[in-house]
């Protein structure tokens, strides 16, 4: 990953016109891509999951189906759902089925102690934690050569402002991303943003 992706092409503005001659004139070749944790869903906040639990191993058995239909990459939590060892597996996936781990994401959001926040949480031990997490999937991401690494802030956000110190939260956050990028330079990260927490933050 020595290449940072040239994204300038989202500069350009298009009017109303512009943008009809392009959507009917521009190619664009799909690629989709799958979440590993989208074979066998968790539960939510109002049920227990509806399907029984399976491993890694066997989730990317099921994500190898995917290839008839057109999936080309899939994605995964580290270290929960992809680590050192077993990255054999998506090799393996890679091999067999054409479908190639494109990214990684840290897994910040779901554990008890990210309950008020991971990356911008005000706890410092929880915050270091996270960086700690972040840092690793950022090693990970370089040293396998991911497409980017992503994070999804899904316990960085609150929807009411009664309490919440949003400068302070939003500085962490930032301190955070940029300490975890310095470290381990060169790697893409994307915020995955939700329409629900951290929707307006």
């Amino acid at each position: 990953m020595d290449e940072i992706i040239d994204t300038r092409y989202q500069k350009i503005r298009r009017n109303k016109e512009e943008l009809v001659k392009h959507m009917n004139t521009f190619n664009l070749e799909i690629k989709p891509s799958v979440g590993i944790w989208y074979f066998t869903p968790v539960g939510g906040r109002f049920h227990d999951s509806f399907v029984p639990f399976k491993s890694i191993a066997e989730k990317i058995e099921m994500a190898a189906g995917m290839a008839k239909y057109g999936v080309k990459a899939i994605e995964a939590h580290y270290p929960v759902e992809v680590n050192e060892e077993n990255y054999c597996l998506y090799q393996r996936l890679e091999k067999e089925a054409g479908i190639e781990l494109i990214s990684c994401y840290p897994a910040i959001f779901f554990p008890r102690e990210y309950e008020f926040g991971s990356l911008s949480n005000p706890y410092k031990k929880y915050r270091d934690r996270a960086i700690e997490t972040l840092i690793g999937c950022l090693k990970f991401a370089k040293d396998k050569s991911l497409h980017h690494a992503g994070i999804w802030p899904g316990s960085d956000g609150y929807l009411y402002s009664l309490g919440t110190i949003f400068y302070e939260m939003w500085d962490s956050f930032e301190d955070a991303l940029a300490e975890a990028m310095d470290e381990v330079p060169g790697v893409v990260v994307a915020i995955e943003p939700k329409p629900y927490e951290p929707a307006p933050n």
